[in-house]
C-alpha cells in the first residue's frame, strides 16, 4: 500500500482560475462522482465575505466545464458557503477523479482547492498504478509530487481507535455540552459563539459548563497526543 500525495494545476478546470477573481477562497471537494454522464460536485468555499456569494455561485455556474451551480446555504459569521456544480466537462479534460478511481487510487481525505491547485492524498496498492495515475494526470494539468510513501495504517488505526474510546468514555453530560458547541462553532475561528452564550443555551452556569468541555477537550487530547508521539 502507497501514500501519494500531490497537487495539480488543472488545466481547463475551475479550480485552476478561482483565485484569480476570488484571491481569498478556499475549496474543499466535499463529494464529486458521476451520474449518466454528468458530474456532481459538492464544495466548501470559505472566506467568502456575504456581498460575494452571489458573485461566486454565477462565476462558477458560467465556467466552460459547468452546467449549473446551486448555492445550498451560507454561514455569515464563517464565511463559509456550500456549493453544489453539475458540469458534463466536454472539454479536453476531465475530473481528477475520474483518472483517480480508474486506477485504483482512493482519496483518504477530501481534496483541498488553493492558489489554483487541487491538492489531493490517495491509497493505492502498487508503484505502477501510482506511475500510471501520475502520468494520466499529467496529460489534464501540471502535478507537483508532495510526497509517495508507506501509510502508517497501523498506526492511525491505533490512534483513531484511542480517539474513539475516549469520546466513549465521555459522560453524558460532557458529551452534551461538547457536541453543543462544536454544533454552535465554538471551535471555529472566529469562533461562532462564547463560552457565556453556551451556558446561555444550558441549564447550568458560565462556570460548570467551561468545566465540562475542558474534562473532554482533555479525554481525547490525551488520545490524539499519543498519536503525535508515535510520529
Amino acid at each position: 500500500m502507497l501514500e501519494y500525495t500531490f497537487r495539480i494545476r488543472h488545466k481547463g478546470c475551475w479550480t485552476e482560475t478561482i483565485n484569480d477573481d476570488f484571491p481569498n477562497v478556499a475549496a474543499t471537494i466535499i463529494y464529486s462522482y458521476r451520474l449518466t454522464g454528468t458530474s456532481i460536485t459538492m464544495i466548501e468555499a470559505t472566506g467568502v465575505p456575504e456581498d460575494e456569494v452571489e458573485g461566486l455561485v454565477e462565476w462558477l455556474g458560467d465556467h466552460e466545464v459547468m452546467t449549473t451551480a446551486r448555492l445550498v446555504s451560507y454561514h455569515e459569521t464563517r464565511e463559509t458557503a456550500f456549493i453544489s456544480l453539475e458540469g458534463d466537462y466536454r472539454t479536453d479534460t476531465e475530473p481528477v477523479l475520474n483518472v483517480l478511481l480508474r486506477n485504483n487510487c482512493f482519496p483518504t481525505i477530501p481534496a483541498t482547492v488553493s492558489d489554483g491547485r487541487e491538492h489531493w492524498s490517495v491509497l493505492a496498492s502498487t508503484h505502477e498504478e501510482v506511475s500510471t495515475t501520475h502520468e494520466e494526470l499529467r496529460d489534464i494539468g501540471s502535478v507537483e509530487v508532495d510526497s509517495l510513501r508507506q501509510p502508517e495504517l497501523g498506526r492511525l488505526l491505533t490512534g483513531l481507535t484511542e480517539i474513539k474510546q475516549a469520546v466513549q468514555d465521555l459522560s453524558p453530560r460532557q458529551t452534551e455540552v461538547l457536541s453543543r458547541a462544536i454544533d454552535n462553532g465554538y471551535y471555529e475561528s472566529p469562533r461562532g459563539c462564547n463560552i457565556e452564550e453556551l451556558a446561555a443555551m444550558d441549564s447550568a452556569n458560565t462556570s460548570t459548563v467551561g468545566e465540562h468541555l475542558r474534562r473532554s477537550e482533555a479525554k481525547i487530547l490525551e488520545a490524539v497526543g499519543s498519536m503525535l508521539q508515535q510520529g
